[in-house]
C-alpha cells in the first residue's frame, strides 16, 4: 500500500474523528449551560415561593388579629423561613452575587427580629391576647421585610435568566 492511498483513507477518518470531538465537546458544554440554568432557576422558584409563603403567612396573621376573614389556608411559616435561611448560606454556589447578598440581609433581619420578638414577649406569655400582639408584631416586621426585598429579588432573577 502506498503512502497517497493510506492517507486517502486517513485523512477523511481523522477529519470526521476531530469534527465529532469538536462537536461532542460543545453540545457537553450547552447541556451543562443549561444544567446549571435549571438548578439556579429551581432555587430562585423556590427561594421567590418562600418569600410569597411567608408574606401570605404574614397577611393572614394580621387580618386574624384585626378579626377580618382570613382564607382556610395555612402557610407553614417554619419550613419557609428553613428555605431562606438554607439558601442564604449555600446559595452563593448557585445564585449571583446580587441575588444572594439581599437575601442575606434579610434573613439576618427576620431572625434578629423573631429574637427581639421572642425576647421582648416573654413576660407575656400567660396571656393568649398578649401573645397575638406579639405574634401580630412578628408577622407585620417580616411582611414589611419581605415585601422590600421581593421586588428586588424577582427583578434579579429575571435578569439572570439572560
Amino acid at each position: 500500500m502506498e503512502y497517497a492511498e493510506f492517507f486517502k483513507w486517513f485523512n477523511p477518518i481523522v477529519v470526521g474523528f476531530v469534527s465529532a470531538a469538536l462537536a461532542s465537546l460543545l453540545a457537553l458544554r450547552k447541556f451543562k449551560q443549561e444544567k446549571v440554568w435549571d438548578e439556579r432557576r429551581s432555587a430562585y422558584k423556590k427561594v421567590i415561593e418562600s418569600i410569597e409563603e411567608l408574606i401570605f403567612w404574614s397577611e393572614q396573621v394580621r387580618a386574624n388579629h384585626c378579626c377580618e376573614p382570613t382564607i382556610a389556608v395555612e402557610a407553614n411559616f417554619d419550613s419557609s423561613i428553613r428555605e431562606i435561611s438554607k439558601f442564604s448560606a449555600t446559595g452563593s454556589f448557585i445564585f449571583s452575587t446580587d441575588f444572594q447578598k439581599p437575601l442575606e440581609q434579610a434573613n439576618s433581619k427576620i431572625h434578629r427580629l423573631i429574637f427581639e420578638v421572642d425576647e421582648e414577649s416573654k413576660p407575656d406569655l400567660g396571656s393568649e391576647r398578649e401573645m397575638a400582639d406579639w405574634h401580630f408584631k412578628l408577622a407585620n416586621g417580616i411582611q414589611e421585610i419581605l415585601e422590600e426585598l421581593l421586588p428586588k429579588l424577582i427583578e434579579i432573577a429575571n435578569r439572570d435568566k439572560t
